[in-house]
């Protein structure tokens, strides 16, 4: 299954702020059908008071709804405020082109980002947190870079306690002249185009350092994850996979819905492709919802590497000195066998077509 948001985030509807934004979050999602009437219930809280604007995506189809229509009406479209049970209602009957099997997903905008559904984890091991449902994908990036993210330091401030220099992720952006992530061209439309691993509106971004993951997160009011964190959310401190225990879930060769990730299994090759057809990554949701983690986080393993906040080692490389972090959970060059340690350390200068996030909060 698979979530493509198409919604054109345009210049004309981004606020410019040097302070940071926080992106509205949807949570406690609910479907509920009685004969030809579905209802999605759910709950959107926006710190800032905005007005938003809320969409219904499908997973496994490749459209969505921006607003009422005929058949679909309720809290959907532009004017949605901040609060709980907010309702979407579909009248099946009335309703064209929707997707078989029904499967809603809600994504809410501001204006400046696009935000989207998030999940709360009771933590056994510290406070609860949210985690987003999803990898970070090129359109959610791409209001970062819209709104300027790239030139108000306060968002590239390293002030989580793990840095002496605040100032390095800013030092480093402007060093090394960064505007966006690697494989983009901020003057293309969209301008993930340009990206031969990661080149649609849905799929994850690939290709910014843990600098840039750390600002991003900071601008949209979130953070990126602990190593704990990231294990508790994603399942995976208590089961080597995030679906379970079998790493093929019972097939031979190994079931490629799980995950977007290379096969290297006892022999069986795919000519370096995957046998989900996705030569690079694929859209966020399309291995969901039999690859999830039993909260229903989706992608846990393959598709993107993912950064996490800890320092792992500080490294001397004679020059500079770094503080490397940790990336979670593999992406779509990893072969599945290395599924069983998926954890890498590395400088987060890194920028690699490999390496992606999800933000928490």
């Amino acid at each position: 299954m698979r979530l493509l948001a198409l919604v054109a985030l345009t210049t004309a509807v981004l606020v410019l702020a040097c302070s940071a934004n926080t992106i509205p979050v949807i949570t406690n999602v609910s479907v509920e059908t009685v004969g030809d009437t579905v209802r999605i219930a759910y709950d959107v809280d926006d710190p800032d008071g905005n007005s938003m604007t809320v969409l219904l995506r499908f997973a496994g189809a490749d459209g969505g709804v921006d607003g009422p229509v005929a058949g679909i009406s309720g809290d959907i479209g532009a004017g949605v405020l901040s609060g709980p049970a907010r309702v979407i209602t579909v009248d099946l009957a009335v309703a064209t082109g929707l997707p078989e099997p029904f499967v809603p997903r809600l994504l809410a905008h501001d204006g400046t980002g696009l935000g989207g559904e998030m999940i709360a984890v009771a933590s056994t091991g510290g406070p609860d947190f949210l985690v987003d449902r999803y990898e970070t994908t090129n359109e959610q990036f791409a209001a970062f870079v819209r709104s300027d993210g790239y030139e108000f330091m306060d968002f590239w401030l390293i002030d989580d306690g793990s840095l002496e220099i605040v100032e390095t992720g800013w030092n480093y952006a402007g060093k090394f002249r960064w505007r966006a992530p690697r494989f983009w061209d901020p003057s293309a439309e969209p301008p993930w185009s340009t990206d031969p691993y990661s080149g649609l509106a849905s799929t994850p971004v690939l290709g910014a350092s843990w600098f840039e993951a750390y600002a991003y997160c900071k601008w949209a009011g979130r953070k990126l994850p602990s190593s704990s964190e990231w294990l508790e959310a994603t399942g995976l401190n208590a089961t080597p996979y995030s679906w379970g225990d079998d790493r093929t879930f019972g097939t031979t060769p190994p079931a490629f819905v799980l995950a977007n990730v290379r096969f290297g299994y006892k022999g069986y090759s795919f000519g370096g492709f995957t046998s989900d057809g996705a030569e690079h990554t694929a859209p966020v949701g399309s291995h969901s919802p039999i690859g999830d983690s039993p909260l229903g986080i989706v992608d846990p393993m393959g598709n993107a590497w993912e950064w996490c906040s800890d320092v792992v080692a500080v490294i001397n490389y004679g020059t500079f000195s770094c503080a490397t972090r940790p990336l979670r959970g593999g992406s779509w060059a990893t072969a599945m066998p290395e599924l069983d340690d998926a954890v890498r350390d590395l400088c987060p200068l890194y920028r690699t077509e490999t390496i992606g996030f999800r933000c928490f909060r």
